[in-house]
């Protein structure tokens, strides 16, 4: 009898083990088909089909103090399209009525081409009207059936106080220095600006970070580095990024301007600064041209200059 009921019991446990290693191998293919289905969504190829945006014009104009408006005028393409810089002429708008008013007289501006580095530039400029501080310029444009207007105003300018240079700031480049600006913000919140650097008989270049606002230092005086301007088209070695040589004569222009165009330049300096990175979002780049792309801005200059000793 006893026999009897250990072989019973034996039984018993053998079918729940049975029932046991079941519901484990049950588990274990729930998850295996659960991790096979990730891995393989993992490296599915995805594409995605974006269609071709709306046919813009691209405006990039403007007027300063003392100097006559400019306007290039060219035309949009894909984001994902091919560009190559020989083709570059193809997206010049050409034959189009370009005007500006000030409120009072009202020009047409006239197209020119320009040889720049072997590529031909086309370019609206209004010999009739040289730009003043206090004004509003309205800009309208026709061309290609298209319609585009906007409006800028030339700010008064805030000079800096005073620029200087720091000599060995960098240990590894000790025959570089470092610009350091003085600005006295006036009291109101809001003012805006931009920057260009010169050296020697170069051109004005902007600083890859070239816009700036008093948010932060409304109403004090603050003292600051200034970085060199660039050429965005060049590499950038940024251990000696923004730094100056020894003899150079450095002339910075210091630019007041409106909230739109702080907005234009601050967006796409942004999103030229994230490209790459995969991990960054989409940005808007804020334009002021309605009906179109891009920027028409006044500058209200001024000027300081310094000869870094030798």
């Amino acid at each position: 009898m006893k026999k009897y009921q250990d072989t019973s019991n034996m039984t018993q446990e053998l079918k729940m083990k049975n029932k046991r290693t079941k519901k484990l191998s049950l588990q274990i293919c729930i998850l295996l088909t659960a991790y096979c289905f990730l891995f393989s969504a993992c490296e599915k190829n995805i594409s995605f089909d974006v269609p071709a945006p709306p046919d813009k014009l691209v405006v990039e104009g403007f007027i300063e103090t003392g100097s006559f408006p400019y306007v290039i005028l060219t035309k949009n393409s894909a984001y994902y399209s091919t560009f190559n810089l020989t083709d570059i002429n193809k997206y010049f708008v050409h034959n189009a009525m370009v005007k500006i008013s000030d409120g009072t007289d009202t020009i047409t501006l006239q197209e020119i081409s320009l040889d720049t580095a072997g590529v031909q530039v086309s370019v609206y400029i209004g010999l009739g009207m040289i730009g003043q501080v206090g004004k509003t310029y309205s800009l309208h444009i026709e061309a290609e059936g298209k319609t585009v207007d906007a409006v800028t105003s030339i700010l008064p300018s805030i000079p800096l106080d005073s620029i200087w240079v720091v000599y060995n700031e960098n240990p590894d480049y000790p025959d570089k220095v470092r610009m350091y600006c003085q600005l006295t913000d006036p009291a109101q919140l809001g003012q805006y600006v931009r920057y260009f650097t010169k050296v020697d008989t170069e051109i004005f270049k902007p600083g890859l970070s070239s816009v700036f606002d008093d948010a932060l230092i409304n109403g004090t005086t603050f003292k600051f580095p200034l970085d060199r301007g660039y050429n965005r088209n060049d590499s950038i070695d940024f251990d000696s990024y923004g730094l100056y040589n020894k003899g150079d004569t450095i002339t910075l222009k210091w630019c007041n301007i409106e909230k739109s165009h702080f907005d234009f330049w601050r967006t796409l300096e942004f999103s030229l600064g994230s490209q790459g990175n995969p991990f960054s979002s989409p940005l808007e780049i804020k334009s002021n041209i309605v009906g179109g792309l891009g920027i028409w801005g006044g500058y209200s200059p001024s000027y300081k200059t310094i000869v870094v000793p030798q």
